[in-house]
């Protein structure tokens, strides 16, 4: 029985190319004349994915699980479609829970490991108790990667968060403002803990302060954005700029800004991180620092089937191509008198 890979050495591309286009993702940018010679070759060989008979012959699942918070997280989105790509590259299924659920009935999580429901797990943590206990578990039993943290002694793919950051601050610095605040992710994450260590080593290189009052949780909700602003305005003046580190809740901050009287970009300019299908649709439209989360998807499960494979891999790796990458809109502006 012919195989993806068959299909991919037939046509002369790799394997997760030719799983994109049987599966007809919309991402995928490849010439005509190589999706004509994949469907080809494909046909040619008569390729039919069936991912019970890949479980057989393996004597796998054939199913890989991915534990997010907060379904509805935008962010996650993009990196569950890459996850869900690479996956299907691999001829098995994606498998998606959330965490919060896994922990309250950790009986049933326990079955599902033990009877080998899935092969290997894919897991977003959120900084909390939950993430201990089901990582715990999950790490014990099975090939497991941790998307965007890191943990001991679990395999970690991330994103460049500190580069990002200080991306985003370099952008409002070079606009002018010399007063700049930030929104910091919730939760005790890396990836919290990186973007602020970027955004103060900005600050540090342009002989700007940190300033304790400016530095607020913002969390990744529109109430936590605008909640997180409105704390900062409760300890005296804005600053003239806020880096707020996740879209969604620069969304809430400049619904605050509005509720303070103060206009964006003229009075505060507001920069996000990610690149989200709504960022460029509201007004003013948002600046953001773009990462790769289709590819951090891509990535992490790819390293999932490594060691599901046995193969040796770097405990802990990073997505530096594509680098971040600055889209400027509306929200920001150089720095004004208000």
């Amino acid at each position: 029985m012919p195989t993806i890979k068959d299909v991919a050495r037939e046509a002369g591309v790799t394997h997760a190319v030719v799983s994109r286009i049987l599966n007809e993702d919309p991402t995928l940018t490849v010439r005509p004349e190589t999706r004509e010679r994949v469907l080809s070759a494909a046909a040619r060989l008569q390729y039919i994915p069936n991912h019970a008979a890949r479980a057989l012959r393996h004597a796998k699942a054939g199913a890989v699980g991915l534990a997010v918070h907060d379904i509805s997280n935008p962010v996650y989105s993009e990196i569950i479609a890459g996850a869900q790509t690479a996956v299907a590259s691999h001829e098995s299924v994606l498998m998606l829970a959330d965490v919060d659920e896994l922990h309250r009935d950790a009986s049933a999580f326990s079955r599902m490991i033990t009877s080998k429901a899935i092969d290997g797990l894919v897991f977003l943590p959120a900084g909390t108790r939950a993430d201990e206990a089901v990582l715990r578990a999950a790490s014990s039993a099975l090939p497991t990667v941790v998307v965007n943290d890191r943990a001991p002694g679990v395999h970690s793919v991330s994103l460049d968060d500190a580069a990002a950051a200080r991306m985003a601050t370099e952008h409002l610095i070079s606009l002018g403002h010399r007063d700049i605040g930030v929104l910091t992710l919730d939760g005790d994450t890396h990836r919290r803990i990186d973007r602020l260590a970027g955004h103060e080593a900005a600050l540090r290189d342009a002989g700007l302060r940190s300033e304790a009052n400016w530095i607020e949780n913002g969390g990744h909700t529109l109430e936590s954005g605008r909640s997180g602003l409105h704390r900062m305005a409760s300890r005296g003046p804005l600053p003239t700029a806020v880096a707020v580190h996740n879209a969604t809740a620069a969304l809430g901050a400049m619904r605050a800004a509005a509720e303070l009287g103060l206009a964006v970009p003229r009075e505060l300019s507001i920069i996000g991180f990610h690149d989200m299908s709504f960022t460029g649709f509201v007004t003013p439209a948002l600046t953001v620092v773009r990462l790769a989360l289709t590819e951090l998807g891509v990535r992490a499960v790819d390293v999932v089937f490594q060691l599901i494979g046995g193969e040796q891999v770097e405990e802990t790796s990073t997505v530096v191509d594509p680098a971040p990458e600055l889209v400027i809109r509306e929200s920001t502006a150089p720095v004004s008198e208000r």
